[in-house]
C-alpha cells in the first residue's frame, strides 16, 4: 500500500512544493501542469544543462539548480523527468530523503534497481509513482470499467522518428504502455512470447511486434514503432458479444456489442481532460490520502519487467541490418 509521508501529512492543509527534476520537452510540461494545480506549489527545478533550465524556468519564479541534489530542503515530492539511465539514482536520492516520487516511465532500466526503489519507498513511508500517462487518458480510464473479460487484444502504437528517448528502444519507449494497461486487465501471468524487431535508425530496437499469450487464454498482439511515416494510436478489444476500439490520439471509444442478433454501436461521450493533469492530481491524492490512486512502482515494475523479457526475447533472434 502507498504511504504518505509524516511531512507531508502534518501539512495536508497547505500546498505541497514540488521540483522537477528535468527540464526536456516533458519536464517543461511538468511545469506547466504543476503550476496551474492549487494544491501544488512550484518550488523549483533542476537540470544539469543550464541553457535548458534558464529557457524552461522563464515563465516561473522558482529557484533553479544544476545539482538536483541541492533542491531536497525545497520539496516535498519531486518529478524525475529525466533519461531513464538517470531514474534510479535520482529517485533513490529523494526517497531516501524522505520525499514523495513522481517518475517517469519506464521507472528504471533493470527490474532490481526497481525492486531497490519500491523497498526504499516502504520503509520511509513515502509515495512513488509512476508515470505511465496513458492510463490517464480519458478514453482508457472509460474503458477501464468495460473492460471486464477480455479474450483477444490488438494494439497498435506508430509514430515518425525523434531523437528523443533514443536511450531506450521501441519497447521501453512506447510499448510499454500498452504493456502496463494489458496488465491491469489480466493477471494470469504470461504463458509464451513470440516477439521481433530490429534496429533501423537507431543503434536500438526501432520497431518490434509481440504475441503474449496469457495462462488465462487471453491473446495480445502490439506492434510499437518509432520509424513509421504517420502516428497512430489504437487498441482493440475483443470480449464476448462484444468488441471496444479505441483511438487514444483522437481520445475516442466505440463499442460494438451483440444485442438480439444485432450489432449495436455506440459512441460514448468521453470528457475532455489533460491526461498529465490527471496524473499530478492523482499524486496529490495519493500522497494526502495514502491510497492508490497512481501507477503503483510495483505496477511500473511489472510493465518493466514484461518489456524486458520481450528486448531480451528480440536480441536472441534479432537480425543486424547495420
Amino acid at each position: 500500500m502507498m504511504k504518505t509521508g509524516t511531512n507531508t501529512r502534518m501539512n495536508v492543509n497547505n500546498r505541497i512544493r514540488i521540483g522537477i527534476v528535468g527540464t526536456g520537452t516533458m519536464g517543461k510540461n511538468h511545469l506547466r501542469v504543476v503550476n496551474s494545480i492549487p494544491e501544488f506549489k512550484l518550488s523549483c527545478a533542476a537540470d544539469i544543462n543550464e541553457e535548458n533550465l534558464i529557457t524552461a524556468c522563464e515563465p516561473y519564479s522558482i529557484e533553479k539548480y544544476q545539482d538536483y541534489r541541492e533542491m531536497v530542503d525545497e520539496v516535498d515530492g519531486v518529478m524525475v523527468s529525466t533519461p531513464t539511465i538517470y531514474h534510479h539514482e535520482i529517485t533513490r536520492f529523494f526517497l531516501e530523503h524522505k520525499k514523495h516520487v513522481l517518475v517517469e516511465k519506464p521507472i528504471t532500466n533493470t527490474v532490481e534497481h526497481a525492486d531497490e526503489l519500491i523497498k526504499l519507498a516502504d520503509v520511509n513511508q513515502v509515495t512513488l509513482a509512476v508515470g505511465h500517462l496513458e492510463r490517464f487518458n480519458p478514453a482508457v480510464e472509460y474503458i477501464q470499467s468495460i473492460v471486464k473479460r477480455p479474450l483477444f487484444i490488438e494494439v497498435q502504437r506508430l509514430g515518425p522518428f525523434s531523437p528523443r528517448s533514443l536511450d531506450v528502444d521501441v519497447i521501453m519507449d512506447l510499448m510499454i504502455h500498452d504493456l502496463d494497461i494489458i496488465l491491469q486487465w489480466d493477471h494470469s501471468g504470461i504463458k509464451q512470447i513470440n516477439a521481433s524487431g530490429v534496429p533501423i535508425i537507431s543503434d536500438k530496437i526501432d520497431i518490434a511486434n509481440v504475441r503474449l499469450q496469457f495462462n488465462s487464454k487471453l491473446v495480445a498482439n502490439v506492434t510499437a514503432s518509432r520509424v513509421s511515416q504517420k502516428k497512430t494510436r489504437k487498441l482493440r478489444v475483443f470480449q464476448k458479444n462484444n468488441y471496444i476500439s479505441l483511438d487514444y490520439k483522437k481520445r475516442r471509444v466505440k463499442k460494438f456489442e451483440l444485442n438480439n442478433g444485432n450489432i449495436v454501436e455506440d459512441i460514448p461521450e468521453i470528457q475532455e481532460i489533460e491526461p498529465l493533469w490527471s496524473l499530478w492530481i492523482n499524486f496529490y491524492k495519493t500522497i494526502t490520502t495514502g491510497k492508490n490512486y497512481n501507477v503503483t512502482g510495483e505496477e511500473g515494475r511489472n510493465a518493466l519487467q514484461l518489456a524486458i523479457r520481450i528486448s531480451e526475447h528480440i536480441q536472441k533472434n534479432i537480425v543486424d541490418v547495420r
